[in-house]
């Protein structure tokens, strides 16, 4: 995976997903000394009070093989309008293409990527449904480190559930796999009947049992609250 330096039309398929007001830029990576990797919100917090300047919010592009993804992202704003970003990549690139974005500020919860496919297989559209939930999951969890979270004991199995369905995934379709290929999981059924079947509408089932799950259990902790 690299950030594109140039817009290819999966490129231009995401910026327009995404649907800013503001315009792409090519942004130069300059870690500062005391960043942490997948912590741009902080880093950018503490560069600004070190140095001055202020946070700029929006999306830090990435493209593989399987899908072209924003991944919402802070960088850093000298006083003189130039945009660095400060914050250690978890692969090695000197520029990054950055979306500017001021309709999503970070409060403390996981801000979902926006995923595109790059390529003609419908497999991958189930790919982004997987890394999807698990974006939808991390909603519930609360972070207790650089990339840490913390789940209930219920979210946090769902969420190693489809944590593996999306690896199972993507190595199927890196094998070559398609919707009618064979399941990786040795059923012999084709995957569309298998674990594909019905993977969407399996979702949002899931999604509203994790939702009434939450609810509960924060209603079971505002009793005991209320008792102690």
């Amino acid at each position: 995976m690299t950030s594109p330096m140039e817009i290819t039309g999966p490129v231009r398929k995401l910026i327009d997903k995404i649907g800013s007001e503001y315009e792409h830029e090519i942004v130069p990576v300059r870690p500062d000394p005391v960043a942490m990797p997948g912590n741009s919100y902080a880093n950018v917090e503490n560069k600004v009070a070190r140095d001055g300047g202020s946070l700029v919010y929006g999306w830090a592009v990435w493209l593989s093989d399987v899908i072209c993804e924003g991944e919402h992202h802070a960088v850093w704003e000298d006083e003189e309008g130039n945009l660095v970003d400060v914050t250690p990549s978890r692969v090695p690139v000197e520029k990054i293409l950055f979306i500017p974005d001021d309709r999503f500020t970070y409060e403390g919860k996981h801000i979902a990527n926006i995923r595109s496919s790059v390529v003609d297989n419908p497999l991958v559209d189930h790919i982004i449904l997987l890394a999807g939930m698990k974006d939808y999951l991390l909603q519930f969890a609360t972070r207790v480190g650089d990339e840490q979270h913390h789940f209930s004991t219920f979210t946090g199995n769902v969420y190693n559930h489809y944590d593996t369905l999306f690896n199972n995934a993507l190595l199927f379709f890196r094998e070559g796999g398609k919707l009618g290929s064979t399941c990786y999981c040795g059923s012999m059924k084709p995957y569309s009947n298998c674990h594909g079947k019905n993977l969407p509408a399996s979702i949002e089932k899931v999604k509203d049992t994790v939702v009434k799950m939450n609810e509960l259990a924060n209603e079971e902790k505002e009793k005991a609250d209320d008792n102690s």
